[in-house]
């Protein structure tokens, strides 16, 4: 297995939690809250949106460029 594969495969891994998140916070009686409500709170502020940015832009740099 090469360090890509296990990159990916970490990253599938991290996305499937968010997943199950995602689904148990449809709930009614859980606190968990939403993706949404999350990225709500973060982009309350500039340095949240900044951080919301430079996250993707990492998660670009080192998962999708080649």
């Amino acid at each position: 297995m090469s360090s890509h594969d296990l990159t990916v495969a970490v990253y599938a891994l991290i996305g499937l939690a968010a997943l199950a998140l995602q689904v148990r916070s449809a709930s009614p009686a859980s606190r968990i809250p939403s993706l949404g409500t999350v990225f709500r709170r973060v982009m309350r502020t500039r340095s949240g949106r900044v951080g919301v940015v430079a996250g993707w832009a990492w998660v670009g740099l080192h998962f999708f460029a080649r």
